[in-house]
């Protein structure tokens, strides 16, 4: 039994070494339980979000809306000023109008230079007695000059030198015109529902962190912790979300009627605007570039023209394209048709397509002009007719952004009363004080008590109240702090089974050696054999 017992004791030690080298060895003897384990993992949360929460506060936020209001005074001027015709015509008159100052000036002193010499030149005429036959001619040649003099030398809205027009031109209509549309771009960005845009973007800026939080280690192998988190983070949000949205569309409700702008504001403005503006700039040459690189540049350049001249003429180049296709087969061999027909016949008409047709035969060959044709025909395929007019309203909106970029940069619009000349500046004023003014309920109402009360429920949720099974259960779900639980609690038990098989090798040792001590000796001593002579039962 000794024997087997000591067996015993030998397999228990081995097994209990073996799970200590394992633990060392991969653990590096790092002592963990479940209630520790779910304790460090709510303190690496709460310690992720602390760290947002002083990354994003109301700096960040004011930033943030600012950043989306501006994308607003983008779209706004986009809609109503970039794809107007007119805003041409408002462009040139602002970078215009410091030119046409000094350009006013020398105007009117050669104006009043031109009158004096012509008065001087009539009053010699009249004195001359001896060239009375002549005097009605200079008359007329004078008095043919004068309104040229008086003029300056210009002739309609440009000059005979190509020199810029007069502020002149510009009429009292444009100025209404201008203003309406200012008061629009202002209706359009402060009504359209900023309070709850805004609050909708930080709710959305605010569960996106919170989820970056929780995709990570160790809440990946969490997954029903992982969504309590989202669903109470939610929960928060939502019972602030309407009432935030009504304190933010109350305090900017001002501006909706009217803004009013301080020099230095416009003066910050102006440089903001011309940075976003310079950004769409960067975004169209982008997009350009883009549309270049993917289409052969000769393929590209015909279709361009072919959507020119059929926009020209008030066609759509995409329908163009489908008859097209419609009169080529019916122009095809089998049909017993002469010529098929190609993208100019029908944008340019086909009596004088077909006129051209011969010509094209004789000067390049028999069979060229169907060749032609059908080139034009592989050309002008519709998506090649989409990219061609999507290059062509890229440019046309890159010239435009340049003439809008040069207005922002001149004098005119350095001064807060030509604000209707450059609505891009004003806008950028408005969008800054909307964003001044709904980051204060945004950062009160919203995110500062989402800041108090996520850490609160985080406890209430998933750490108080917890029984001991559900938190080996949380602990389990991670395959390393499972596996590192389970050889934990094997070493555990097997110092349990040592200790007690220890115990039982000692006590067997001392009843043996007890038992040897007191055992009887097998022949009995003389004096008691002397004794037991006498006695009938020896012994006893």
């Amino acid at each position: 039994m000794r024997r087997s017992l000591l067996n015993l004791v030998d397999a228990v030690r081995s097994e209990l070494e073996e799970t200590k080298y394992q633990i060392k060895v991969q653990y590096n003897d790092e002592r963990v339980s479940p209630e520790s384990y779910m304790a460090e993992s709510l303190d690496a949360l709460k310690q992720r979000f602390k760290a947002f929460q002083q990354q994003f506060g109301k700096p960040q936020l004011r930033a943030e809306v600012q950043r989306w209001l501006e994308g607003r005074v983008m779209e706004v001027c986009a809609e109503l000023y970039w794809s107007d015709p007119a805003v041409r015509e408002l462009s040139n008159h602002v970078t215009r109008s410091r030119a046409a100052g000094w350009w006013a000036d020398i105007r009117a002193k050669t104006a009043q230079a031109a009158s004096a010499a012509t008065s001087v030149v009539s009053e010699l005429l009249a004195a001359d007695t001896a060239k009375e036959q002549k005097a009605p001619k200079l008359g007329n040649v004078s008095a043919a000059k004068q309104p040229q003099g008086a003029t300056g030398v210009r002739g309609g809205k440009n000059g005979a030198n190509g020199q810029p027009a007069a502020p002149s031109d510009w009429s009292e209509d444009d100025d209404v015109y201008w203003d309406r549309q200012l008061d629009r771009a202002s209706a359009l960005l402060t009504k359209s529902g900023v309070g709850r845009w805004t609050t909708q973007m930080v709710v959305d800026l605010l569960m996106n962190s919170v989820t970056s939080m929780v995709d990570t280690e160790p809440f990946i192998h969490h997954p029903d912790t992982r969504e309590m988190v989202l669903s109470f983070s939610q929960a928060i949000l939502r019972n602030k979300y309407h009432s935030t949205v009504d304190q933010v569309e109350n305090t900017i409700k001002p501006f909706k009627y009217e803004v009013d702008v301080e020099q230095h504001e416009w003066a910050k403005a102006q440089k903001r605007s011309g940075a976003l503006v310079d950004n769409e700039i960067r975004l169209c040459r982008h997009a350009l570039a883009k549309l270049r690189s993917s289409t052969p540049k000769k393929q590209l350049q015909q279709a361009m023209q072919f959507v020119a001249s059929s926009e020209k003429r008030g066609l759509d180049p995409v329908l163009v394209q489908i008859e097209l296709a419609r009169r080529n087969a019916e122009h095809s061999p089998g049909s017993g048709a002469s010529e098929p027909t190609s993208a100019e016949t029908i944008a340019n008409g086909d009596s004088a397509a077909r006129a051209k047709a011969p010509a094209q035969t004789t000067g390049g060959g028999e069979g060229s002009g169907g060749a032609l044709d059908d080139i034009a025909h592989a050309q002008y395929s519709p998506r090649l007719v989409r990219r061609a007019q999507q290059v062509l309203m890229i440019q046309d909106r890159l010239s435009i952004l340049h003439l809008r970029r040069k207005a922002l940069a001149s004098s005119a619009c350095a001064s807060v009363e030509n604000k209707r000349f450059c609505p891009e500046v004003f806008l950028d004023v408005v969008a800054e004080k909307l964003a001044y003014n709904a980051v204060l309920f945004l950062n009160f109402e919203l995110l500062q008590d989402f800041f108090f009360q996520f850490p609160r429920e985080l406890d209430s949720n998933l750490y108080y109240g917890k029984s001991l099974q559900q938190t080996r259960d949380f602990a389990s779900q991670n395959p390393r702090i499972g596996k590192q639980l389970l050889l934990l609690e094997r070493r555990q038990r097997l110092e349990v089974v040592m200790t007690r098989l220890q115990d039982l090798v000692r006590q067997q040792t001392a009843s043996e050696a007890n038992f040897g001590h007191t055992k009887p000796s097998s022949t009995p001593s003389r004096a008691s054999a002397h004794r037991d002579n006498g006695r009938p039962f020896p012994g006893l």
